[in-house]
């Protein structure tokens, strides 16, 4: 093998955020802007159907259409947590779009390094993310309860209407469609969100920036948009995208951050959900709102449980980040590398086959 060849051979050897450059045509300078352009406008029409048709139907509702409340809605609700995680999913179909028009190169290369879903490591990671996941709702709530006992003392009168408010809870029939809606759609959600505004974004960066930590800004970046700026809500949004960037970068893929992105979003919207009007509710919704898509992320975070929420938030950033340090030594201990050395593409795997017209 001549120098040239190894040198080539190198070049192949790339991490996730660098996929993009595996071939000339589909590391041109405009090709980023096309794939996440394309991903954003498919997104915006999808969106669009999915809230007029939502609008025509209730509308045929007898006694008349219940709010929608998309960004402002109650957790408990099924019309609002159904309707906000439907335009979440709408982010799947809008980055397979992104990809393959945008981009014009096969699926796989936006999953891993290896162009496919590695089931493998999906099996591998299970139970870490299950216990990781459940461990970041469990200190936000806890977090929220202790924070919302504080407003009790200083506030009884309120804190004891809301909870008056909340005692009720939703119907039988209620809670079989609000477990049904979150357990179908949030995986779906979360496959969309993690492709289009992690791995979408990581890569169209990768393709001018080398450096992981540059190409990881936009990702943090993208999260501002269409949400509640304010710390209960900005700290675990910009921390899911942080943890849910690295990890892909880490692990060669979005299996991974697929993963824990289901359990975080399944556990915060059912917590949230039969806790509504407690501490322990507000402090997960400020999970929920940082998990959510952009523009659906308004939840119950009234002045009322601002303390909770917050302390919410700042326990369950901690958590957070704390998890995924630790599924990053797992994943180093699992291929002997150390706890920072992206996982590569193998350099003599084949290079994907270009798109056919």
């Amino acid at each position: 093998m001549t120098a040239h060849d190894e040198a080539a051979a190198l070049e192949q050897a790339v991490a996730y955020h660098r996929m993009a450059r595996l071939r000339p045509e589909w590391s041109r300078p405009a090709k980023p802007l096309l794939a996440v352009g394309a991903a954003l406008l498919t997104y915006v029409l999808l969106i669009s159907v999915v809230l007029v048709g939502t609008v025509l139907i209730l509308a045929l509702v007898p006694g008349g259409a219940p709010a929608l409340g998309a960004t402002s809605g109650d957790p408990a609700s099924p019309l609002d947590v159904g309707l906000a995680l439907l335009m979440g999913a709408a982010w799947l179909p809008a980055g397979i779009v992104g990809v393959r028009v945008g981009g014009w190169r096969p699926f796989g290369t936006a999953w891993s390094v290896t162009s496919t879903f590695r089931r493998d490591l999906l099996r591998w990671c299970a139970p870490w993310v299950l216990g990781g996941g459940l461990l970041v709702v469990a200190a936000a709530a806890v977090a929220g309860a202790l924070a919302g006992s504080v407003d009790t003392g200083a506030d009884g009168g309120a804190a004891d209407g809301a909870a008056l408010a909340a005692s009720a809870g939703p119907t039988p029939l209620a809670v079989v469609a609000l477990v049904l809606l979150v357990l179908v759609l949030a995986p779906v959600q979360a496959a969309g969100l993690e492709l289009v505004l992690r791995g979408l974004v990581l890569q169209a960066a990768g393709t001018w920036l080398r450096a992981p930590v540059a190409a990881l800004l936009p990702v943090l970046a993208v999260v501002l948009i269409g949400r509640d700026l304010t710390p209960a809500v900005l700290l675990p949004a910009l921390t899911a995208a942080l943890c849910s960037g690295v990890l892909a970068w880490r692990s060669g893929g979005l299996e991974l951050p697929i993963a824990l992105s289901t359990v975080l979003t399944i556990a915060a919207l059912l917590t949230a959900a039969f806790g509504a009007g407690t501490g322990a509710g507000a402090g997960i919704a400020s999970l929920v709102a940082g998990l959510s898509a952009p523009g659906t992320s308004g939840t119950a975070l009234d002045a009322a449980g601002s303390s909770a929420a917050l302390a919410g938030a700042v326990a369950g950033t901690i958590a957070l980040l704390l998890v995924t340090v630790g599924l990053m030594v797992l994943l180093g201990r699992r291929e002997g590398t150390g706890p920072l050395c992206p996982t590569l593409r193998d350099a003599t795997s084949a290079v994907p086959s270009p798109l056919g017209v």
